[in-house]
């Protein structure tokens, strides 16, 4: 329910954006019992938005679990990835958030706990220690968060792009999917020179409820939505899946870093930035359910701005090396690769073992996984002659 009420002039915690990385902090603080001094400011009317998060059961804890278990809409116990002549189905649970779900559950828990949601409130501008609203009313707080997403530019860094067009179909007939396939790149998924590495992935939420997506790692944010639209359609027909409606539509397009961003995820002066916007997700599959959860829970016990930066400043920490691998596997794939050859880098990936590959989705590899990851034959298609002319591109 939307909460019209004036805010109260100062409360210890402010978050601004209630998606996954800022209502999972309300809810870690909830639970701790901290509830009634958090605001969730949210400029949707319900908290979560438009979106679907999957992740791997192996990439939180029993504490991660504890808390985002109960979002959980869909699991299954195992998942597939398609190649050019080779695909490999992967033992371990693979789980999946609807936004329907996540806002029913989480909206509720908040209310139960007391904390204060405002629902389809604009934020004007925010800095370290208050909000201000459109309607011109400002709200001060001990702590404030930035939750609120990507802003793309300069200041973000050099940058590829994951972008997708997901539909959710309701199907005439019994479809031939029973696991997920986060990555279609078989022989009938075309690659283009052009366009950049093209997968597609299919979340089958029942044997007639699907969802598919037609993503593309390019070198551009820009997304001609009604074209791969078409395509998932196509993908769908093309498998005998008969699509009696589209339920819903779902479009993304998310950073991939070449390059540490300046300033993130905090500076002096400006609010905690989480999520997306503070760089905190899996910089290669835009994963970011499980760093989100990190992150919930360092900042739940703290109540000041010097506790809670000094927990976002450990979550960083730790995450630092996986952070600088990551972007340094994008610029070998966006930089050293020819855009139809890349999908030879994620074929190489999927060939390690199930152990390794679990630990590098959970943001969590070793220094002998990372070697494992770069030492030997590169992928078909690496040229070290590309890599250096775009690095030299970059730095003039």
């Amino acid at each position: 329910m939307t909460d019209k009420r004036a805010p109260a002039d100062s409360v210890d915690f402010v978050i601004v954006g209630g998606g996954l990385a800022g209502s999972l902090i309300a809810l870690a603080k909830a639970e701790l019992g901290l509830a009634r001094s958090v605001t969730l400011i949210e400029q949707g009317t319900q908290l979560g938005g438009n979106h679907t998060w999957s992740f791997h059961r192996t990439d939180l804890d029993a504490e991660g679990w504890g808390l985002v278990g109960p979002l959980v809409a869909h699991r299954w116990p195992r998942y597939e990835v398609r190649f050019p002549g080779r695909s490999r189905a992967m033992e371990g649970d693979y789980v999946s958030i609807t936004s329907d779900r996540f806002a029913r559950v989480v909206e509720a828990r908040l209310a139960l706990a007391g904390v204060r949601v405002l629902l389809d409130r604009r934020v004007r501008d925010l800095d370290e220690g208050a909000v201000r609203f459109d309607d011109g009313t400002e709200l001060r707080g001990a702590v404030v968060v930035d939750a609120r997403g990507p802003r793309p530019g300069p200041a973000a860094g050099r940058a590829a792009f994951q972008k997708f067009v997901g539909l959710e179909l309701d199907l005439e007939e019994d479809g031939p999917w029973d696991m997920p396939v986060i990555m279609d790149a078989g022989e009938d998924v075309e690659q283009s020179s052009s366009e950049g590495f093209r997968f597609v992935y299919v979340l089958p939420f029942s044997r007639r409820h699907v969802l598919i997506e037609d993503t593309v790692y390019g070198d551009d944010p820009g997304l001609d939505e009604s074209a791969l639209a078409v395509r998932v359609v196509a993908y769908a027909l093309a498998r005998g899946a008969h699509v009696r409606r589209v339920l819903r539509r779902e479009v993304g397009v998310l950073p991939l870093p070449l390059e540490k961003a300046p300033g993130l995820p905090f500076e002096p002066g400006s609010p905690l930035r989480v999520g997306y916007g503070g760089g905190l997700f899996h910089p290669v599959t835009g994963y970011s359910l499980p760093i989100a959860c990190r992150v919930a829970r360092a900042l739940a016990p703290t109540r000041t701005r010097a506790e809670a930066d000094e927990a976002l400043a450990a979550v960083a920490r730790e995450l630092a090396p996986q952070q600088s691998f990551g972007r340094l596997l994008n610029r070998l794939m966006f930089e050293a690769m020819m855009p139809a050859r890349r999908w030879t880098a994620l074929e190489r990936f999927y060939r390690m073992p199930p152990a390794t590959i679990a630990r590098f989705y959970a943001s969590r590899t070793t220094f002998w996984d990372r070697a494992r990851l770069l030492v030997g034959r590169p992928p078909a298609g690496v040229s070290w002659r590309r890599l250096l002319a775009s690095r030299a591109g970059a730095v003039s």
